[in-house]
């Protein structure tokens, strides 16, 4: 049973009468309050689980505490006119070693995607995303990892903690089953050239904060194609969030990543979210644990107002745009939902089962009208790369 990799929340005092009204998603889930009292999952859409686990910080030690304290701001928060399907599970035991933990969030993720409940992971170290990406293993296919982190954490293990280094672990994880990892609101005094160059040589995705803060909509379609989604606090400037050792003055407005966090809800394809690095130790008025419970609230804002226009099940509901780009052997397929006005561009391949689902490719109508002057998108040339 789930509950032997499960403990009760510990935040009694924040489901107490005083703090509570009628209107606050407290009166609309099933919080796991007592051993052998699990919630009921029937018709459950989400779950909160908390991971008191941060032995692989850096200097960040105390995030394994987060969890309750996001709790108690989340309880808090207003329901919407949707029904709210969602229960806040408890904590993952940790287990000897962080090594063992990620196992532990590895079953739990199992057994939750398995009962298509898309788990929301909050506190502890961004290392702990290992865990999460394994909970997909037994799925047999090959899923997309898209981070939000003011760094790429591709740093050598051999001086660094997991935290900056546990990308590593999952790039060279066997069985492979990363098709596609996309860095959303980098820095680039932040991150060594090196590592760059290795990520577009990989044909994988980095969009840095500054192209965001153009426009924060060049964020929806990179959301838009990840599985899962990981996120550590530091990408959100320390005015907003400074509950973490390593805040620093730029980043993502709280509006901005509240933003994010409603196309990533909207995303018919993202079936977990993690939440790292949150510290109360750093966090003046528990600002940031406020931000976070904000963010959670736009993400099931999103998730119950998706369009369900992914994968393409009937033509009937999507405008077809051919391209013919000049020089090129092949035409560009843009399908534009009907439902959503959200766009995807085709990748013109047979191939394996594992790799049916990368075919399309999120894009957005600016991509489109640079094509009739024979510009190509950036993405879909990786993803025809990865698949030629």
């Amino acid at each position: 049973m789930i509950t032997k990799l499960l403990t009760p929340v510990r935040t009694t005092e924040a489901l107490s009468e005083w703090t509570i009204q009628s209107y606050h998603w407290a009166k609309r889930i099933q919080v796991y309050t007592e051993p052998g009292n699990f919630p009921e999952t029937t018709d459950c859409l989400l779950a909160i689980i908390g991971l008191p686990e941060s032995r692989g910080s850096l200097q960040n030690s105390g995030s394994d505490t987060g969890a309750d304290i996001i709790r108690k701001h989340v309880y808090q928060l207003a329901v919407n006119e949707y029904p709210l399907q969602l229960i806040d599970a408890g904590d993952i035991i940790p287990g000897e070693t962080p090594e063992d933990t990620w196992q532990h969030i590895k079953m739990v993720m199992e057994w939750f995607l398995g009962q298509q409940i898309l788990p929301i992971l909050i506190g502890g170290s961004q290392d702990n995303t290992i865990g999460q990406y394994l909970g997909y293993e037994f799925l047999g296919q090959a899923v997309n990892l898209t981070v939000l982190d003011e760094r790429i954490d591709l740093d050598d293990p051999e001086y660094l903690p997991p935290a900056r280094t546990w990308l590593q672990h999952i790039f060279k994880h066997e069985p492979k089953y990363l098709f596609n990892y996309s860095a959303i609101a980098y820095q680039t005094h932040f991150n060594a050239q090196e590592v760059l160059r290795a990520i577009d040589d990989l044909f994988f995705d980095a969009t840095r904060l500054g192209r965001l803060k153009e426009n924060i909509q060049f964020a929806e379609p990179e959301v838009r194609d990840a599985d899962l989604m990981s996120i550590d606090i530091s990408c959100i400037r320390a005015a907003d969030a400074p509950g973490i050792a390593h805040a620093t003055p730029n980043g993502l407005s709280g509006w901005e990543i509240c933003q994010i966090m409603r196309y990533a809800g909207m995303s018919d394809k993202i079936t977990s979210l993690g939440i790292y690095e949150y510290n109360p130790m750093f966090d003046n008025q528990e600002l940031t644990a406020k931000l976070i419970a904000q963010m959670i609230w736009y993400f099931v804002d999103g998730y119950y107002n998706r369009k369900s226009d992914y994968p393409i099940v009937s033509e009937k509901d999507f405008t077809k745009y051919i391209v013919n780009v000049a020089e090129s052997d092949y035409d560009l397929t843009f399908w534009k939902s009907m439902k959503s006005g959200r766009w995807w561009v085709e990748v013109p391949f047979v191939v394996q089962e594992r790799f049916e689902r990368h075919q399309l490719v999120p894009c957005s109508y600016e991509d489109y009208e640079n094509s009739l002057r024979n510009d190509v998108p950036e993405k879909w040339l990786r993803i025809f790369h990865k698949l030629s």
